[in-house]
């Protein structure tokens, strides 16, 4: 049996032991409060159900709420969309690990947040999940920057093609001069009409409608093309948005030697998308695939827009392939392709804007983009997209 003096000594080295303790956990107190104090990210707590345990100086500047007003509050009721933050804390809950996405809140003036959150689980002493802790970072001010980046790049695609278009409209506006020419010459000598004339008259108007509404049709392109506008998703058939997209370079591919191959899967391809958004994307990597064909400088290149349908998943998606015969991507440029203002065309040509920019709408739009290409050969770039 150990003397009394044995014990006093090991009590005074286990009391010595356990200031220790409390001074770390006063001290890492202090720090984590310090932390909820000044950070500008929106940090917070909550139980097993989603009610509000703790919520940063950060979140209440972010979202403009007092904790007073929050405390007994669900953090999903203060999302845009509860059932986005809801599915993500799911996920965090049955992974038991961090997990991360983008979730939009509304602030309290009613205006969107958009935050970049991180969700972990948060745990007692005995590793039992006794709820969430969350990061919130607001990109409000990056989304509205990239917005305005594909609004840029629309604008310069735009300028690029806009000889070509003004050049096309010029066509059909002679014709039209021709044709009211001369129906103003017979309608000088409308008494000798006799019914031949009448049905060139008839004709002839009729083609003033093709005529007219040809120029409409090209206009109306254009402007649609560089609209900004809001994210409006409806049902488009795939084939024709690509055959559209086409049809809007055409000026632009009229002075080139290259092919426009369509290998498409039968029957049409309903997604359900933006078609102004998608039709940006789908200029830019055929504006990139012209280009990629006429510096290989070979006669008769090839560009092949093919479709695929895949179920392999669960979830039918359309596979969007669009191949060129051109001069390929260096595996250095490879790696940078998607990098902000990053272009391997001279001054003038590229802005380094189209493939990130492609990259964030078909991520936006719930699909993915990959590429393949062989320095030489030609590249591909493919677009997956659900199937409505």
């Amino acid at each position: 049996m150990e003397s009394p003096e044995t014990l006093q000594a090991e009590l005074k080295k286990a009391n010595e032991a356990l200031l220790e303790q409390e001074e770390a956990l006063h001290g890492t107190r202090s720090y984590l409060e310090d932390v909820l104090e000044n950070s500008r990210d929106m940090i917070f707590r909550a139980d097993s159900d989603g009610v509000l345990v703790s919520f940063s100086k950060g979140g209440e500047s972010a979202l403009g709420y007092t904790w007073e007003e929050l405390s007994g509050r669900k953090m999903k009721d203060l999302a845009e969309d509860p059932h986005d933050f809801e599915n993500l804390a799911v996920q965090c809950l049955k992974k038991k690990d961090a997990v991360r996405d983008e979730i939009s809140f509304r602030h309290k003036t009613g205006r969107i947040v958009y935050c970049r959150v991180a969700l972990a689980p948060s745990t007692d002493v005995h590793g039992m999940v006794m709820g969430l802790v969350g990061v919130c970072r607001d990109i409000t001010a990056w989304k509205k920057f990239k917005e305005d980046l594909i609004r840029v790049d629309r604008l310069a695609e735009v300028g690029r093609i806009a000889s070509g278009i003004v050049h096309e409209l010029n066509n059909p506006v002679a014709v039209i001069g021709e044709i009211s020419g001369w129906i103003g010459a017979v309608a000088s000598d409308a008494e000798g009409l006799d019914e031949e004339d009448r049905e060139e008259i008839k004709t002839s108007v009729r083609h003033i409608g093709e005529q007219t509404k040809r120029c409409r049709n090209i206009t109306g392109q254009l402007l649609s093309f560089v609209r900004e506008s809001k994210l409006a998703t409806a049902s488009l058939d795939a084939h024709e948005l690509l055959k559209g997209t086409v049809s809007l370079l055409t000026p632009e591919l009229k002075f080139t030697d290259v092919e426009i191959v369509y290998n498409f899967v039968e029957g049409p391809v309903f997604i359900n998308s933006d078609k102004q958004l998608l039709e940006q994307v789908f200029v830019n990597f055929i504006s990139n695939a012209v280009y990629a064909v006429k510096e290989k400088g070979e006669k008769r290149g090839r560009i092949t827009l093919e479709t695929f349908l895949d179920d392999a998943l669960g979830s039918p998606v359309v596979e969007i392939n669009i191949s060129d015969t051109g001069i390929g991507i260096s595996k250095k440029d490879q790696k940078s392709i998607y990098e902000y203002f990053y272009t391997t065309k001279p001054p003038g040509k590229g802005t380094g804007l189209g493939l990130p920019i492609s990259r964030d709408i078909i991520k936006n739009l719930g699909g993915s983009l990959s590429f393949e290409s062989e320095p030489g050969e030609g590249t591909t770039f493919t677009v997956r997209l659900p199937v409505s």
